[in-house]
């Protein structure tokens, strides 16, 4: 099995795995605290990959289906927020506050690199993923900070200015190395040999995240072992919250008659949530609080979920398009 599928298919089992070597080591060795140097160096790391075949300049597509657009941006934007505000008030009322507000920003931040890859597995519409990633992106980097504003301030200050500086940051930098990396490496090696890199790029990021996560659990272990049960809370939250907003894609699909393909797209777009971003966002406007720990976890929990609607996916097919099952 090669890495980058053993990596894939297992990587609820490696977060695990990182998870507790992490706590384990930053509870027994607190020196590791120096490792939080590192994170802006983890979270390049984590982004850029994600970023080189992220084709920003194929948004002017979206025009041709203006329901898949249009769809995408209620969800992601108008629809998601209030509902991970919801979940947030039911679950983490009685908690730390700044769990409440890194469930909402776990919620908030839409489009995880491995969009894209999820929707190719479920023979889905591969082109309409990319344009749905891109845009989201793009207007998460003034979305976010408007929805954490609103609806995490309830709970904790936030600085909604200071937020789109770091989405800016975070997003803008990885996203124009990215696109700058791609037209090198088509013009310099072809479109063929580029072609044969790209599987490598999302292995790459989800190295970094790993790393990202070890360095931010370890240098707060202390922290999250005494608030250890929340975490169930977080997968709970998560757990139900995820399926939601997929059923309500497939739902949406069917009333304006968006194909499979496309709404594999769309339902992948809205439930696959972007963890490095939510780890560099939680890690620089939070840090030294729980705010980190939902995007932390995610990971655990979010990979079975896309797993269980890529085994559903004949079944969606058949919903869908019913005529060519008869």
């Amino acid at each position: 099995m090669k890495f980058a599928e053993l990596l894939r298919k297992y990587l609820p089992v490696w977060v695990a795995i990182d998870i507790s070597l992490a706590l384990l080591i930053g509870y027994l060795f607190p020196g590791v605290g120096i490792l939080r140097n590192a994170i802006p160096f983890f979270l390049f790391l984590m982004l850029y990959p994600m970023m080189i075949n992220l084709r920003v300049e194929d948004i002017g597509k979206a025009v041709r289906d203006p329901k898949l657009l249009s769809a995408a941006i209620f969800m992601n934007f108008l629809l998601t927020p209030p509902l991970g505000a919801l979940w947030a008030h039911f679950l983490f009322r009685h908690a730390d506050p700044y769990l409440a507000a890194g469930f909402i920003l776990k919620v908030c931040v839409p489009c995880s690199g491995m969009v894209a890859a999820w929707t190719g597995y479920a023979k889905g519409r591969v082109e309409s993923a990319l344009i749905i990633v891109a845009l989201s992106l793009i207007l998460a980097i003034f979305l976010v900070p408007f929805w954490m504003w609103i609806l995490a301030g309830v709970y904790v200050r936030v600085d909604p200015v200071m937020i789109l500086e770091k989405m800016l940051l975070i997003v803008a930098l990885p996203l124009l190395a990215g696109m700058a990396t791609r037209r090198y490496l088509i013009r310099r090696y072809g479109v063929k040999k580029y072609q044969s890199i790209v599987p490598f790029l999302p292995s790459a990021s989800t190295c970094g995240m790993l790393l990202m996560v070890f360095t931010i659990i370890s240098t707060k272990a202390e922290l999250i072992i005494n608030n250890w049960h929340w975490v169930f809370f977080i997968i709970l939250g998560i757990a139900t919250l995820y399926p939601i907003l997929f059923a309500l894609a497939i739902l949406f699909s069917k009333a304006m008659h968006i194909d499979y393909g496309n709404c594999m797209a769309l339902g992948y777009g809205v439930t696959a949530k972007n963890h490095a971003i939510t780890i560099g966002v939680a890690t620089t406007a939070f840090g030294g609080t729980l705010a980190v720990l939902p995007a932390a976890v995610a990971p655990l929990i979010q990979m079975p979920i896309m797993l269980f609607y890529l085994t559903l996916s004949p079944k969606i097919r058949s919903f869908l398009q019913p005529a060519e099952h008869l």
